[in-house]
């Protein structure tokens, strides 16, 4: 292997994860990551945070460089990771790997206490192997299964093969919201969208399933107290989710989708044809789906507005909504940011316009012209730039965000939402439980 920099291998090793970019000011000890576009962030906070939305949105990891010669390396918005110290090139490329055995999203911050020009060789990017996958019994062809997929099933590219699982098995998939998309709101292997609120599982029917197979969750999504002791369990990594029914034959008949999808359809199919002003939190986000271009963002804090997304948005394309399941002020704007700047069009949906970091990415977003639509739903004005068009009536929204989308740069909407009418989904499903509850005090 030829010789390079300590610098060059650091390159390497985190393209190989995927990274594409890295944020940050160059004050922070450490010029740039060779191989990679840098792209410049003055605030050490905002630069975390769109490394954060970077690298939920994947494949690979976000990077962020700050002060002390730290990289942040990251899919995980809001995780406090404690500095590991790098004192040599060869750990710098286990360290590097590690990011990658995170079980669905991870962050890790390396302090660089090496020097990056050094010239180093036999050295780079490393992987980790995972046991031979299991295959099912034939005998389990009859059998009740239930497949419960998270977000890992997105970021291994893996639905095709979730698809393909569900047909074999006659399995309805119920998916966390951050697998969102994995198959069309309406496609009969979709069983719901579980894990915001408290009896989500139960009315899933996970409790009557005789094998739940989970794979790719995260469980910050699906607690394990609301759903793992309800049936026998199989986790399942998504990249062996091929060879789990390869020597079944044939295919059997989805089952009809269980309670939970039926519940919410019927108590949520008022709000969705709703007049009010405010407007129904479900209808406005079925417009945003309806109005969404293919290859489109909606990104959401995680909060009221973001359960609204993550409850009530009909889903026609994998990827293309994110709420992230914990708490970081402003990652929905940095996610829709992030999304532009890879040239798809993105809608941030906002409930808290008044905080410091959506005035520096509102800022950012100006400075590097990218094309973002800015709906805030909030029944106060709006503290943003101006003036900002305010929706006053039901059909008004429609409108204003199909031209908002229409036009190039930053567009801020105003949109009045009853974000608080909470009844209908709380008497169906129980309590909002995702983020800790709304409160954020149930975790």
């Amino acid at each position: 292997m030829a010789t390079e920099s300590v610098g060059e291998l650091l390159g390497r090793c985190v393209r190989a994860l995927g990274a594409r970019r890295v944020f940050g000011a160059p004050g922070g000890g450490v010029a740039a990551v060779p191989g990679l576009p840098h792209v410049h962030v003055e605030e050490p906070a905002v630069a975390s945070l769109l490394a954060d939305a970077d690298g939920r949105l994947g494949p690979g990891p976000g990077l962020a460089l700050l002060p002390g010669r730290r990289l942040r390396i990251t899919s995980d918005p809001g995780a406090e990771a404690m500095p590991v110290r790098v004192q040599h090139p060869a750990a710098l490329a286990e360290l590097v790997a590690d990011w990658a055995m995170g079980e669905v999203f991870a962050a890790v911050e390396l302090e660089l206490a090496l020097d990056l020009d050094e010239p180093v060789s036999g050295l780079g990017p490393l992987t980790y192997g995972r046991p031979a996958p299991s295959t099912l019994s034939r005998d389990l062809q009859g059998s009740r299964i239930v497949v419960l997929a998270g977000p890992g099933v997105v970021r291994h590219g893996t639905v095709g093969a979730l698809g393909v699982l569900a047909d074999r098995a006659g399995a309805g998939v119920v998916n966390t919201w951050g697998a969102k998309g994995v198959f069309r709101w309406d496609d009969p292997r979709h069983h719901g969208t579980a894990g915001l609120q408290a009896r989500d599982f139960e009315l899933a029917g996970l409790t009557e399933a005789d094998l739940v197979i989970a794979t790719g969750v995260d469980e910050l999504e699906a607690q394990p107290r609301f759903w793992a002791a309800l049936a026998p369990l199989l986790d399942v990594h998504p990249l062996d989710l091929d060879a789990l029914t390869w020597t079944w034959e044939g295919t059997r008949a989805i089952p009809e989708p269980p309670e939970l999808y039926h519940r919410l359809r019927d108590a949520l199919a008022p709000a969705y044809a709703s007049d009010d002003v405010p407007l129904a939190p479900p209808r406005v986000a079925a417009e945003l789906s309806a109005l969404r271009p293919p290859g489109g963002l909606v990104a959401a804090d995680p909060g009221r507005a973001g359960f609204w997304v993550a409850r009530t948005l009909p889903t026609t394309e994998v990827g293309s909504v994110v709420v992230p399941a914990t708490r970081a002020p402003g990652i929905g704007l940095a996610a829709a940011v992030v999304a532009a700047l890879d040239g798809r069009r993105a809608i941030a949906v906002v409930d808290d316009p008044g905080h410091p970091v959506i005035g520096h990415l509102v800022e950012l977003a100006l400075h590097w012209a990218v094309d973002v639509v800015v709906e805030v739903w909030s029944p106060t004005p709006s503290p943003l730039p101006g003036p900002v068009p305010v929706v006053t009536d039901a059909d008004g929204h429609r409108a204003m965000l199909a031209e908002a989308l229409s036009q190039p740069g930053l567009q801020l909407l105003e949109v009045p939402v009853a974000l608080d009418h909470l009844d209908a989904v709380v008497d169906v499903a129980g309590a909002v439980v995702a983020w800790g509850g709304l409160d954020g005090t149930d975790r």
